[in-house]
This record gives C-alpha cells, structure tokens and sequence, in this order.
C-alpha cells in the first residue's frame, strides 16, 4: 500500500489529485448503543481513500439514536445522517443510496457496514484495491464472527451459479462500484422477503455484474444466539421461493446451463488425436481447454478443497472427428443427457454411431460384468467418481479392462444413428478407450494424490463441492439430468415441439410444418420424440430442427390414472420418468405439444416458470361404438396448462369452444400440402393427363392404412361394385395394415379382385409420383381429421372422392374440386362411392372440371399463411429469455472541465 498525505477535502497534497471517494453506507435501528463503535472504526481505517458515512436511520424511536449522531456528525462533517420512516433494511439502504448517488458524483464505491458489525484499519483499504484491480461489481469476504465465535471459507473463485442454486455467499458487508447503483440496482424493499440481502446481489447478477472474493481482510461480523437471520431461516422456504418468482429470468434453464458452462463444466472431453481436454456444458459453445498437468492438478485439487477447485463430474474420450460428427448430428446435447442416465445403470458407457440414411435413434443397453465387446467404441463415458473410487479402492486394473475384449466393470452400450456424409468417423491410432486409461493412470501416479486428504484453507468449507454442483442444479430445475443448452445463439427464442413419434403420420407432418414456419421466423427450434426412440427422416421437414431429441423411457403413450367426461387422462400421480421429461422440457420460450399424453400434467409447471404453451389438436377419434374419444380430451383436462390450443379446422375449433375452451385462445391452422412439387415435375404431370386417351380406365387410387377407420371394407365392396356394372378403371393402394387388428389379410382380399397393392411411401418425391398416378384418390374413411392427403392430392391435379367426415367438407368444396360422400351407413356409402366413380369414368369432362377446381384451391394454400395468426401471436407472447452477459463497470476519469466521463462498458 503506497503513503499517501490527505488533506481535509480529501486532496492529494503530494500528487494534487483527489483521492477515489469510498462511501461506507449505515443502516440503523436498533442499534445506537453499538452504531458508535461501527462509526469508530470506520473512521480509524487506514487507507488512501476519502471516506464518508451516510448513516441511514430507518424510523428508529429511540432519543438516543438522535443525540449520540447529532453531536458525532457536528464534529464529523464527513459523516451525514438522513432520517426517514421504517422501510425495513432494504428500504433503508435504499435510501442511503439514493442519496450518494444524488447528493455525492464523485464516488467510487460504497461499503455497506451495519451498526452492530465493525471493521478493522486495513478493511476499506484492501477491499478498495480488490475491486479496482478485478473490476468487478462487488468484492466479498469471509465471514469472522465474534461474541459468538464462528468463521467460514466462501471460496477461492465467485460462482454465480452457486450464488443462485445453493446459498447466499455474499455478505451484505461487501465493497460495492458504484456503478451498479447508476445501473438502477436497489434492495428490495417488500416486508416478505426475508433474504432482501440475497435478492440483492441477484439482482446485480441480472444486470451483468460478478462479484470477487477478497480474503485477506478483517471484517468483523457481530453474531447473537438470535438475529434477524436465523428468523429469516426458519421460514427459508418461503423467501426462497419469493427470490425465484421474483428472478424467473435468472433461474431458467438455460441461464443456469450457461453460468454452469462457463464456471464449472459439466464434461471433459479427452481428444484421442491430440491428448487435449476440452471442459464444457453447453456442446454448441465453446469448450475451455485444460492440458494434462493442469488435468492432474484439478483432479486431485477437487479432492483436497472441493469447495475452491472444479474438476468436471463426467470424463468423456474419443477423436476429433467423432466430436465434429457428433456436433453435426444435432443428437448431441440429448445424447449426453442419455450417457448422463446410463452411468447411474452402469460403471463404463460405450458409444458406437451408425450411419443410417433413412433414421434417427438412440438405442441402450446394460450388459453385466464380464461382458465381451462386440465391436470398438467411438467414444467412451464415465463419471468422475468411478475413477476416484477406482483409484482410490487400487482398482485400475479393474477399471482398465475397458481397453480389452473382456470388460469388469458394468458396461452401457449406446447405439446412435444418423445420417451423415462419407464413412464411419475415422479412429486415431489410441483408442478411447486407451486414452482414458493413460489419463487416469497419470492422474493415479501423480504425486498430488498424497495431498488429497490435506486442506489447506484454514477456514472451514462453507459452499458445496464445485463439481457437485449439476446436482444442486438438478434440484433447482426439478429435473434430471438436465439438458445441457444454455440461452441461444443471437438472442434467438427458443421451441420445443413435441410428438409421441415421429414416423410419417399427418399428425407430426402438420407439427413438422408448425416448426418450419417459426424457423423461418428466427426460433431455434427444437423436436423431441417423447416415448419412441426413433424417427424417420423427412425430407420436406428435415431441416426444420435445429436440434433432435430422444427419450423413451418411462414416458407411456397412453394412460387411465383418471377420467375426464368418461376418457383416460393422466394425471400427476401417474408413474412417469417426470425428472427425465423436467429437465428436458425445463426453459424453453415456446413449449408445443402435439399428441403427448404424458405431458399435459408438467406444462403448469413450465408456464409458471415462464414458457409460453401451445397444445396442438388434430382428430377426435371414435371407439368402436361409435364414441368421440381421444387427445382433445385429455386437452381439454388440462385447458388451463395452456396460452393457445392450434386446431386442424374450423370445426374442430368449434368442437373445443363447445367444452370450454375460450375462442381467444383457438387458432384453427387450415391443413396444407405435406410435400412440394417443383415446376418441372408438375408440368411432366400436367403433360401426362393431357395425353391420356379418353378412353383409357380411370385410375383409382387408395393410399393409407388398411384399417376400419380408413373404409378399406367399404373400398373393397365398392371396387367389386364396379367390377360387377363392367366400369373400366385400374385401382391402386399403397398402405399397409395392422395385422394385429383385423381378422384377415386385407392385402390378399383387395388382390383378388384385381387392384395392385404398394407398400407406403414416405418422401415427398414417391408420394407425388403416385398422387400423379391417379385420375382419383378415394377415402371413403368413417372420422378423420382435416387429413392431407386431400390437400396433397388436389395439389397434383389427382380428384378427392371422400365422406364427409371431420373437417373434410372444409377442404373439399363438393363439384367444385372434388366430390363429397354423406352419410353414415355402409351400404349407403358404398353405394354412392360406386356410382361417384363410375360418373368420373363414364364423363372425363366432369373430372377435366374437377382436376381444374382442386388445381386452383391447391394454389390459395401455404402454410405460411396458414400459421400466419398464430405466428402473429407469438411475436406477440412469447419472449426470448433475457441474456446475462457479465460485464465489468464503467471506469470513470476527470476532464479538462471536471465533468466526469464514462467509458464504454467493457
């Protein structure tokens, strides 16, 4: 510390400037006997600072408060005290902040010293060069009491993720910049809030602001069997979740991944190529790197202090181009949630990817001890207790036979599949496998080991262990594991769109098309598959997530643990991996579910925490006594879960007003093409009906399910229908059946009566091809929803022949671009299905008209402007959670004109 001489203005008389202004703050009640003594000591400090105290009497009634600081203030014109009514602690410090700001410009910093504490000549001082040196919001000290003798360590390293998670590590006694003051940052000031010190320094988190931890200073913290502190505890629960409704930004998902990310990661990737360890939460940001010694050092250094050293609690090993693959598999953030839940079933998780052109999957299984290995790793996956425990327990050998063919420990092998360009991922000539064993045998034949029992901080640990803190985490999200994103990219908002299965359903089409359309509107999207481990690839929808999720078990695609109106509906109770689906679900801004069971009962809790909800609806489905049954109304059980319902039709719109649900909150999304055609490939089909004799046989085509609900048997006795009058047509259908459902083969009964029977297609290209193929597409079904067929066939010129049933009728205009069935009885229908198609066969004008109508309404659709009122309302509702960013405060210097100027912020 340099000399300084100060004359009573605060000037340096060697230098001639004025020394920084360092102003110590005071709240009183209650206190006057000790306040003096508070005040004596701060005026004792020693220190090149000027020093002024603004006491802050908060209301306090006793005679003796107004003597003693009326007479010490006439001799201390350094000392101001301001009077005002019972505001409670925040509300009194409030009011001394208020006035440094407005009545002191020239400070730096301020000093919070309550009347019953004291600090001793070098406090200011020290804590003063701290902060300047750190630039820093605030620095904080170790906790010395007296009276009641105590003392405790807050770490080596500031944590704003143990700050949030775990406990308050900030004393109210911290040397603050005053720059979080000119930020707006106050205490808050509500009676109910029992921890306004907490909640403060959160507070300064959300601005930007980090703090720093000072030990070398002698803070001294009066402590009695009783205090307003140990009152507050009592009731911690109730201010603790004050502070989290009061910070929902800050207690996020995705904040507290980032925090998490940057100061103590979660993963240590080991490269196989290079030997290099990257530490990271979040996949897609960049990893901090640690070399082998400084490996060794943390490993060993979590051990000693665990509280001051991080070493990351999952260890991972595998090459470059695995890592570059896994990055591009956008698998790799739910990937690491699985490799996360299969160390809890097993000691040792393996990784083999698969290329796979047409899927997506994640595939787990546990094999026991002994287990010989059928094929190499790409990448292997432990957590850090097993290696402490096997170096602990002189089990390497053990541990090491990972790198054989025969395998000790408990092994997890996860099977990933994706598409990807070129072969398997290259392998370095060390194994993964053989990389994590060189490092953990460094790590065991390192001499620090012998320290690992030794503390070095005198003071004892008072914040949880650095690498235990994903726990403390999951406790905090409510979930486990969770999922490791932090906030976007460019401050992007983020969806999570839900199915139960991703195959080639109209239902996840529709859900698909949702999230192609918010892309394009700048969302990061996201899809998980909850309850399937596979999908398939789309090819009009592939690029319409930016990452893919996976998670099958303990999430049933149906349930009966209640009823509503008669239907199954699951409820909280239900036995259901509701950890696993929290921490999947946990911090996004737009939460769509698309015929998830499983998750209405959680989406209260997500939208308590600040996500926006949707439920998408597409059919109310019948039993087979003709019952409306189904999603909707299980929906409808959870109508209050939600902030928009999407609805495939008007008349589903109506059919969900009908049980309750407000209209505001229906937005009925008119079913568009699942496929695109190009202009090349629609004008070779225009061409090819123009040049079809007219007397060839119609083409009649079927494609979907060969199921009751799709009217196969009545397709089936109306082509026999026909066969029998002697109408020329060719009948096609591609589908399949559910064995499992019908007595017969529907397959063998429509090739007797001659139509040619395809297994299905799924890529827009085949679809549109055999769509082409077809003069008409006949869906005699018993319900259905808006269904896209129809959509897709009138977009190819291929005429709709369908009952009206569900939203049919909204697509199909009956003459005009199609025909339209009514009626429910089977003989009825098949009757006018018979003579609908004979008419077409028999007049090729009325079908020429009917090809031209369903060509134009086939151009009025777009999803686009399908989904544009519902995308208008989330431009609306749904924002992005806001992005902490830490900064360092703004650093002030003198003019020429003593105006004070402020750089940027850093």
């Amino acid at each position: 510390m340099h000399s300084v001489v100060l004359d009573r203005e605060g000037t340096d008389l060697v230098g001639g400037e004025a020394a920084d202004l360092v102003v110590i703050a005071m709240p009183l009640y209650g206190h006057a006997a000790l306040a003096i003594e508070a005040l004596e000591t701060a005026f004792a400090s020693q220190t090149s600072c000027r020093i002024e105290v603004v006491v802050s009497v908060d209301g306090d009634p006793r005679r003796e408060v107004f003597d003693a600081l009326t007479l010490y203030a006439a001799t201390r014109p350094e000392l101001h005290v301001i009077f005002g009514p019972n505001a409670g602690p925040g509300g009194a410090r409030n009011r001394a902040i208020d006035f440094i700001v407005g009545n002191l410009p020239d400070a730096k910093a301020v000093y919070f010293l309550d009347a019953d504490n004291r600090v001793l000549p070098t406090t200011i001082e020290t804590l003063y060069q701290r902060l300047v040196e750190a630039q820093c919001g605030w620095v904080y000290t170790n906790i010395d009491t007296f009276s009641v003798r105590w003392g405790a360590h807050y770490g080596d390293r500031y944590s704003r993720l143990t700050h949030c998670v775990s406990d308050n590590i900030c004393d109210t006694g911290s040397m603050i910049s005053i720059d979080v003051f000119r930020a707006g940052v106050r205490f808050d000031a509500d009676r109910q809030n029992g921890f306004e010190d907490w909640e403060f320094w959160l507070s300064c988190i959300e601005a930007g602001f980090v703090g720093a931890p000072c030990h070398d200073t002698a803070f001294e913290y009066r402590l009695r069997a009783e205090s307003r502190f140990k009152e507050a505890n009592r009731d911690r629960a109730a201010s603790v979740s004050f502070l989290r409704r009061r910070h929902k930004a800050l207690f996020r998902r995705s904040t507290l991944v980032d925090f998490e990310h940057e100061e103590c990661p979660r993963y240590a990737f080991l490269r196989t190529g290079d030997g290099a360890i990257g530490c990271f939460t979040d996949p897609t940001k960049p990893a901090s790197e640690l070399d082998f010694d400084e490996a060794i050092r943390a490993f060993w250094g979590s051990a000693a202090e665990p509280d001051n050293v991080h070493f990351p609690p999952f260890l991972a090993a595998a090459s470059g181009e695995t890592l570059k693959l896994l990055k591009q598999s956008r698998l790799w953030p739910n990937l690491l949630m699985h490799l996360e839940r299969a160390t809890e079933a097993a000691n040792v998780v393996f990784v083999q990817i698969g290329n796979a052109t047409a899927e997506r999957g994640i595939d787990i299984e546990v094999q026991p001890s002994g287990y010989v290995r059928k094929g190499r790793a790409d990448l292997v996956f432990v957590s850090s207790t097993i290696v402490r425990d096997a170096i602990q327990n002189d089990a390497l050998g053990w541990l090491g036979s990972i790198a054989s063919d025969q395998i000790w420990p408990t092994v997890a092998v996860v099977k990933v599949r994706f598409p990807f360009p070129g072969a398997a991922p290259k392998r370095s000539s060390a194994t993964p496998e053989q990389s994590l064993i060189n490092l953990v045998q460094t790590i065991a034949t390192s001499p620090l080991k012998s320290m690992a029992d030794r503390r070095w901080t005198w003071r004892g640990a008072r914040l949880p262990a650095l690498s235990e803190l994903y726990k403390q985490l999951r406790t905090e999200v409510g979930g486990a594991p969770v999922l490791p994103l932090g906030q976007a990219r460019d401050g992007k908002r983020t969806l999570a769109l839900l199915v139960p299965n991703a195959s080639f359903g109209g239902a996840e089409k529709v859900a698909f098309a949702a999230a192609r359309e918010l892309k394009a509107e700048g969302y990061e999207t996201h899809l998980f598959v909850l309850g399937s481990a596979r999908m398939d690839v789309l090819d009009e929808f592939d690029g319409a997530f930016d990452h893919i999720h996976f998670w099958k078990a303990g999430i049933p695609a149906w349930g009966g643990s209640n009823r509503f109106l008669g239907q199954d509906f699951i409820a909280e109770h239900h036995d259901i991996d509701w950890n696993a689906l929290k921490g999947l679900l946990s911090g996004f801004d737009l939460i769509i579910n698309n015929h998830v069971m499983a998750v209405h009962p959680l989406m209260a809790r997500l939208r308590s925490e600040g996500a926006r909800t949707a439920c998408y609806l597409h059919v109310v489905d019948e039993t087979p006594l003709r019952r409306p049954a189904g999603q909707p109304f299980a929906a409808i059980a959870h109508e209050h879960c939600y902030d928009a319902f999407l609805a495939c039709s008007e008349q589903l719109k109506v059919y969900l007003h009908s049980y309750g649900v407000p209209l505001e909150k229906i937005f009925a999304v008119a079913n568009a093409p699942s496929i695109s055609v190009k202009p090349k490939m629609m004008a070779e089909i225009a061409e090819h009906r123009q040049q079809r004799a007219p007397d060839a046989p119609l083409k009649v085509l079927y494609m979907g399910r060969f199921e009751p609900q799709k009217g196969i048997d009545r397709i089936h006795a109306a082509l026999q229908d026909l066969r029998a009058r002697g109408v020329p047509f060719e009948a096609l259908a591609v589908g399949g059946e559910i064995l499992a459902e019908q007595p017969s083969s529907w397959t063998g009964k429509l090739k007797e009566i001659g139509v040619a029977v395809r297994p299905p297609v799924f890529g827009g290209r085949e679809i549109a091809s055999v769509l082409a193929w077809g003069d008409i597409l006949i869906m005699p079904s018993r319900w259905e929803g808006a269904p896209l067929m129809i959509a897709e066939a009138q977009l190819v010129g291929c005429v709709p022949v369908a009952t009206a049933v569900g939203a049919v009728d909204e697509l199909v205009t009956d003459g005009r671009d199609g025909i339209l069935i009514e009626g429910e009885a089977d003989l009825k229908i098949v009757a006018d299905l018979a003579a609908a198609v004979e008419a077409l066969a028999r007049d090729r004008g009325l079908l020429g008209r009917l090809r031209d109508g369903g060509l134009f309404t086939a151009s009025g659709r777009s999803w686009a402007a399908s989904f544009g009122a519902f995308v208008e309302w989330c431009d609306q509702a749904v924002t992005p959670t806001p992005r902490i960013v830490a900064r360092a405060p703004r650093r002030a210097a003198q003019t020429t004109n003593n105006e004070i100027e402020v750089s940027a912020v850093a």
